[in-house]
């Protein structure tokens, strides 16, 4: 998760809201990124989806249902359900996601398709990654004005 919080330092830095993510399997990082929608102009590059297409080829179906991917902010529909279909054995995050959070905060996608069972464990270095979200749209918030 440490690393996860590094990767959403970097998005803050380069004005990108803070969220990294990391897949490890066996111990060993496959993939680390985070976002890149505000420089992008691309909505869909989020630090999940950013990950999974970076690991995309590297892995078996095997080794992804033995993968885990650490993430600072609950993941959203969007990238849950591309977890899902991942087939991804396990979701680490640190900060619920209270608008959009898919693992529970506001829709629980395991719940919805009980077929795809990840497993989901939350509020890992929680309040690290929202003080890294809240001092970032604290910093924003005071540039608008």
């Amino acid at each position: 998760m440490r690393r996860a919080l590094a990767e959403a330092a970097l998005a803050a830095e380069s004005g990108e809201v803070p969220v990294g993510a990391v897949l490890v399997w066996q111990n060993q990082i496959i993939a680390a990124d985070h976002n890149h929608t505000e420089h992008s102009e691309k909505p869909l590059e989020h630090a999940e989806m950013r990950v999974l297409a970076a690991a995309t080829g590297r892995l078996s179906q095997a080794q992804w249902r033995e993968s885990t991917l650490f993430v600072s902010l609950e993941p959203c529909p969007m990238c849950m359900g591309a977890l899902m279909h991942c087939h991804l054995g396990r979701v680490v995050f640190a900060a619920s996601n209270l608008k959009w959070g898919a693992c529970g905060s506001v829709c629980d996608f395991l719940n919805l398709f009980p077929a795809e069972q990840i497993e989901v464990l939350g509020g890992i270095c929680e309040a690290e990654a929202q003080a890294q979200l809240a001092d970032f749209f604290k910093t924003l918030r005071a540039s608008r004005v």
